[in-house]
């Protein structure tokens, strides 16, 4: 995998405003290979057995997780996805049965009972991202939910769950805008592939 340098003194706004414009211009036919492409790295990152996993559903611009999310189920795992409540992300059990609708920020959310168990024991966590960077830095939407979330969790060396940052080949970098208070993730998954992190 190669990790592109960006120029330095770029702000995280304006590495926000490159990759969502760059983003805006996939095809179609992209779009759905890299979707594929998550799927079939994503899935050998989760144990053979049954076990908890979280994940989310992906805006149309993003790395496509619907086929992630259906071999997941289909492997047996039990799948949680988050919903927005307040400033934070809510946790609720999913399957392709499950109903879901709109929520804050237009994302399709689970309908049900908040997940009644510890995130602690999910064993690998996939989260959005708009870049990663080679030292694991993600940058997200701006928002700070997933931020707030990870910080909560021991790192996956002290029990926690495996942290898996979702972005396409070309957003991966070399460095990030970050402050010191940045959260890592353990493992970048990308349409051709999955990169783990020091």
């Amino acid at each position: 995998m190669t990790f592109v340098a960006r120029g330095s003194g770029e702000t995280k706004a304006q590495a926000r405003a490159r990759i969502r414009a760059a983003r805006g211009t996939r095809t179609p036919a992209e779009r759905a290979a890299a979707a594929d492409g998550i799927a079939r790295h994503g899935l050998p990152l989760v144990p053979d057995e049954p076990v908890l996993v979280g994940a989310y559903v992906s805006l149309p611009a993003e790395p496509g997780t619907g086929h992630l999310l259906d071999g997941l189920h289909r492997s047996g795992h039990r799948v949680l996805l988050p919903r927005v409540v307040g400033a934070a992300l809510e946790w609720v059990a999913w399957s392709p049965a499950s109903a879901m609708v709109p929520g804050a920020f237009g994302i399709d959310e689970p309908v049900g009972d908040r997940f009644p168990g510890d995130l602690a024991d999910v064993a690998v966590l996939f989260v959005p991202a708009l870049s990663v960077d080679r030292a694991g830095r993600r940058l997200g939407q701006g928002g700070g939910f997933y931020d707030r979330t990870l910080a909560h969790l021991s790192r996956h060396g002290a029990g926690g769950p495996v942290r898996v940052a979702v972005v396409l080949d070309d957003e991966v970098v070399d460095e990030l805008p970050h402050e010191a208070h940045d959260l890592t993730v353990d493992v970048v998954l990308t349409p051709s592939g999955i990169i783990r992190l020091p």
